[in-house]
């Protein structure tokens, strides 16, 4: 029997006196987290640094990175982008985006992870799970497990990133081979919690 807790991570940023945290810079950008698929050819996401004025008043100036995020969701370089090309992801997509630096200038070579199709694989019978509600959209998880049967049944390439619909947090999930994409790159930005790792509130920790 397949244990996926093994195999999946939570992903969350890395949280230091140098995390760098964006907000959207447009409309469009904020529409882009509405698990709705975004057609090619429009304008790109943009996204800034969410405290510049305040850095700027105390001289610090963020370096953009290879990945970035926005409340959940991921932003990564070109790079990145081109490794994660090889795979076929269920309602997944990489849509161009722009991060604009604490200098006024304009990053083109950015791509935002957008999910658009959750997937419900959370296994609330084995899951620990705060204050239970069964009628809740919204579970707060201290300890995750996958349904089995749910993932058996999707070709392991097209669930390597994919988020939990019924979850408070709504965390990318993703897959070994996605970390592993990471690791090549030298992320330090990003941090992956193995599942099977994994409890409330680690990812507040160093």
């Amino acid at each position: 029997m397949t244990i996926y807790e093994d195999q999946y991570y939570l992903v969350n940023k890395k949280y230091d006196e140098n995390t760098l945290y964006l907000k959207p810079f447009n409309k469009k950008a904020r529409m882009g987290a509405r698990f709705e698929e975004i057609p090619y050819g429009g304008e790109p996401l943009f996204f800034e640094n969410a405290y510049k004025e305040k850095d700027k008043q105390h001289g610090i100036n963020r370096p953009l990175r290879k990945a970035m995020m926005w409340t959940t969701f991921l932003i990564v370089d070109e790079n990145i982008k081109e490794d994660l090309e090889q795979y076929d992801i269920n309602g997944f997509q990489l849509y161009p985006a722009v991060v604009i630096d604490d200098n006024g200038n304009y990053h083109e070579d950015y791509w935002f992870f957008n999910i658009y199709q959750p997937l419900d694989a959370l296994d609330t019978d084995l899951s620990i799970i705060d204050n239970y509600n069964p009628n809740s959209n919204g579970h707060d998880v201290e300890k995750f497990k996958l349904k089995t049967d749910v993932l058996d049944q999707i070709k392991e390439e097209n669930r390597l990133i994919f988020i939990m619909p019924n979850t408070e947090t709504m965390t990318i999930i993703a897959h070994q081979k996605i970390v592993d994409i990471f690791n090549k790159h030298d992320v330090d930005s990003v941090v992956f919690h193995k599942m099977s790792e994994w409890y409330a509130g680690k990812q507040f920790r160093k």
